[in-house]
This record gives structure tokens, sequence and C-alpha cells, in this order.
């Protein structure tokens, strides 16, 4: 039996893989919970054990490229899985809906006259309450991520380093002493203060 490969590089939905390299690629079906994951082992189609070690606070898409130790590459795509989905053809409708689901904080797939969610016995007293039918089916989730990152998050631990270094320079360049001509004295604020030359 082969060894397991380790996996820790991602390609965003393939960019700049040609279609001949992308057919070569293993699909994996994975449902949201598994590629909201940074750290999981999954069996591939080939029969191949991989061992993920993907950057922390990133979603894995559909259409996702994943790059192993050995070059091979893993293309990501949403399994179908238990869902609730609303829909109605009233925007009004699903924008209300979409507006209470989004104040509790939890994934909610945006998609062309409907809205998709996790099953939620609360929530879907919630739609039905709003006028609106909560449908139980198996569909592929794929939940809005975050309107910065693009189909990534990235936690703010990666960009802790060059933010902090901006807020010191930032800092710095306002403390620095002003530099005026010959008796000069200037408002700052409400107060006015001599400058010593």
């Amino acid at each position: 039996m082969s060894e397991p490969i380790r996996v820790e590089k991602i390609i965003p939905k393939s960019q700049g893989l040609a279609k001949a390299v992308l057919a070569r690629a293993v699909e994996l079906k994975l449902p949201f919970e598994s590629r909201n994951k940074s750290r999981f082992s999954e069996t591939l189609s080939d029969g191949r054990e991989a061992h993920f070690f993907l950057p922390r606070g990133n979603v894995l898409v559909d259409g996702d490229v994943l790059v192993a130790d050995d070059g091979s590459m893993i293309k990501v795509s949403a399994a179908n899985q238990e869902v609730v989905t609303i829909a109605s053809s009233d925007a009004h409708q699903l924008m209300r809906a979409a507006y209470h689901l989004g104040n509790r904080h939890i994934p909610v797939q945006v998609g062309e006259g409907f809205l998709r969610i996790e099953p939620d016995s609360v929530l879907e007293g919630m739609i039905s309450q709003l006028g609106l039918d909560a449908k139980h089916e198996l569909a592929p989730f794929e939940p809005e991520t975050g309107a910065y990152g693009g189909g990534h998050r990235h936690s703010h631990a990666e960009t802790f380093d060059s933010d902090y270094a901006l807020a010191q320079k930032v800092y710095s360049d306002h403390e620095k002493p002003h530099v005026h001509g010959p008796g000069c004295s200037h408002h700052h604020g409400d107060h006015e203060h001599p400058h010593e030359h």
C-alpha cells in the first residue's frame, strides 16, 4: 500500500491551469463541513489516502484545485448534502429572509431565486413565520464566504505583521515634530502653542 500524500497548496478556482492539466486532477467531493476545515484526511477516488494541511481560515469552494507534495492534483467539488432550500419568486420576501438569517451569522447560500441553509428547526420556524416555504433536499451547499476574501477567508493572524507595521508607521508619522519658520505659532485643534526654534 502506498504512503499517504500530503496536501498543503490551494489554487483558487483552478486559476491559470490549462484544461489538459486540469483533466488529470482527481475529483474529491466534500460537504461544506469538510470544506471549512484546514486539517482533515480523505480517501481519494483512486484509492490513495490524502492528509490535508491547508492554510487556516480558508473555505474550499467548488472548482478549487489542491496540489499534493508529489505533484498530483485534486479538484474539489461540493458534495450533495442535506440542506434546506427557501425558494420564492418574491424578491422582497427573500431579501427579508436573507436579512434575518444574516443576523444570526450562519452560513447562507444565495442563489437565483433561492436561499439555502443547513437544517435547523428554529430557523425553519422563522422562515415559515415570514411566509416562506423551507424544503429539505439533497444538494451542494456553497454559502457566501465573506465580501472581502473572494472564495477564501484569511485570518487576521496572517496579515498581522504587515498591519502592525503600517499602524506603527502611521503613528510615528503623526508624532513627528513640525518644522516651521521663525516666530511661528499655529492652531492644533482648539489650542495654540508656540514652537521653539
